[in-house]
């Protein structure tokens, strides 16, 4: 297991003592609303939502929190940040926290919340030495697609090819579906008025099987509902129902069981009106995720082009079994339901002959036993005469 701490260099909340402290006047800009966020020396230097805003180009601002950061890192071995307000903070204090933090941990990761559509925007601080970001342009398209039924997913794969364009290492992108700055998903579903658990399933099998690096808020695994903050940020109800967190726990095993699903290449196999098809391949090893995101069952045939001949696919969350047959492999989905399958070598036992088979031999073993019984009978038949 891996430990990532969130960490804030932008503010401090509107009560800290160190506002009220002449020594420290200068650790802070001047305060301001940020009004123009278009202007990016507004949005660096005046405050966030009234949060006293540090002004990281004071020497003793920086280093204070360079040291904090390192300090965190050598006193609990710590492996990542996640890094607040990224866009809120200049550049340069950022390829100096990079740098210092690495200098410390050469594999320690950095995961940086840049919350802007434009990925030129978000790209651009890859160059200060931040490893990956929260993808907030797909988090728009997993909220539409899967708070209801009958949605199209060809958003989500077109923005995965767009990451590809944009970013050094796209598969190192958090996906997620809510966080603590925004409605809960769950919400959504309500407002659709949808089944909570079936939505819910669907979209954690998309971000646990699709490029990028699942991010779940607490409170998903159980479907927690809230409205705008503090109303996403609800107590835990740890009484809660179980199916949710059985079907996480399961997906989270997969993950972390088949490689593909985290490193494996993407191939877009079949998509049309909310019923996707896609391959993960890493190796030798090749992962099928189908989901349907329709109220009607769907089926999708395969042929020779998109999957080798004599395999079958093996369902690792339902157990369905499909069996290549003529150089074809049909797989058939319920409404509002997913399946994972692995690809193996094809098993050349037929269930049939095996029940024949079984029949035959349970019948041989009956006749044994009762000639064994009559055998035993005559015995006795004969030591009493």
């Amino acid at each position: 297991m891996k430990v990532i701490l969130d960490f804030v260099v932008n503010h401090v909340g509107p009560n800290h003592p160190w506002i009220n402290e002449d020594k420290k006047a200068d650790w802070f800009h001047e305060k301001k609303p940020i009004i123009n966020w278009d202007n990016q020396q507004e949005v660096e230097n005046n405050w966030l939502f009234d949060l006293p805003d540090f002004n990281q180009d004071t020497p003793e601002t920086r280093k204070y929190l360079l040291d904090a950061a390192k300090w965190w890192i050598q006193e609990t071995d710590v492996d990542g940040y996640r890094l607040d307000t990224v866009k809120h903070v200049p550049k340069d204090f950022w390829r100096d926290f990079s740098s210092e933090v690495k200098s410390v941990k050469d594999d320690f990761y950095l995961l940086g919340e840049v919350w802007h559509n434009d990925l030129r925007v978000v790209a651009a601080y890859e160059e200060t030495g931040i490893d990956s970001f929260v993808d907030f342009s797909q988090n728009e398209h997993l909220r539409t697609t899967f708070s209801k039924p009958d949605q199209s997913l060809g958003w989500l794969f077109s923005s995965l090819e767009r990451n590809k364009a944009f970013f050094k290492r796209p598969e190192l992108l958090g996906n997620f579906m809510d966080n603590h700055d925004m409605t809960r998903f769950t919400r959504d579903i309500i407002q659709n008025k949808q089944d909570i658990v079936t939505r819910w399933k669907l979209a954690l099998t998309y971000l646990y099987t699709a490029p990028g690096i699942p991010i779940v808020y607490y409170g998903s695994e159980i479907a927690l509902d809230g409205g705008e903050d503090p109303d996403n940020r609800r107590l835990m109800n740890f009484d809660a129902d179980n199916e949710l967190i059985n079907y996480l726990t399961k997906i989270g095993e997969l993950r972390q069981q088949y490689p593909a699903l985290s490193r494996g290449e993407l191939e877009l196999l079949h998509e049309e009106a909310g019923m996707a098809v896609y391959k993960r391949s890493y190796l030798d090893e090749t992962i099928i995720v189908a989901i349907n995101n329709t109220t009607k069952s769907q089926t999708v045939i395969l042929d020779n082009k998109d999957l080798p001949l004599n395999k079958e696919l093996t369902g690792l969350l339902e157990g369905i079994i499909v069996s290549e047959s003529g150089g074809k492999y049909k797989i058939e989905v319920i409404s509002e339901s997913s399946e994972i399958f692995i690809i193996s070598v094809k098993s050349n036992l037929n269930i049939s002959y095996f029940l024949a088979i079984s029949v035959v031999l349970l019948a041989f073993i009956v006749i044994i036993l009762f000639r064994f019984k009559r055998f035993l009978s005559s015995k006795r038949l004969t030591s009493s005469n």
